[in-house]
């Protein structure tokens, strides 16, 4: 069960990678919790459903001129995955563009995925499944 985990998370990935928006939201359970990247200036939000979401997103993607992400790795960790990140992104209003390694988990249930949660630190996402690298 949990390779098809690594497979649905993928797949969400690579579709909102292509732009196919609707087809990535349909990974997402409808009552999805995302949290802020721990470590990040988003850390204390929390978007609830997809709406909140959506607009999570829409929020984030306006700050940058230009953002590319890199899905490195994915570990399987039962009912959780954990996706290795590696971003690069260009501010819209100052032009600084940063590089940053960054994680995210991901926990599936029903085949959905029912939460997500970013870390600045690779090694704080591990040890939230219980992992070390």
């Amino acid at each position: 069960m949990s390779q098809e985990n690594v497979e649905i998370v993928k797949a969400m990935n690579a579709a909102f990678m292509a732009g196919e928006y609707f087809e990535a939201l349909q990974a997402l359970d409808p009552e999805i919790e995302w949290q802020g990247t721990k470590g990040g200036l988003d850390e204390h939000m929390v978007y609830r459903g997809h709406e909140e979401v959506i607009k999570g997103f829409a929020d984030n993607l306006m700050t940058w001129e230009r953002l590319t992400l890199d899905y490195e790795r994915y570990i399987d960790a039962g009912d959780r995955v954990v996706v290795f990140v590696h971003e690069v992104a260009r501010g819209l209003e100052s032009g600084v563009e940063l590089e940053t390694d960054t994680a995210v988990v991901f926990r599936i249930e029903n085949d959905r995925i029912v939460q997500a949660r970013g870390y600045m630190n690779r090694a704080e996402a591990l040890k939230a499944v219980g992992l070390s690298e």
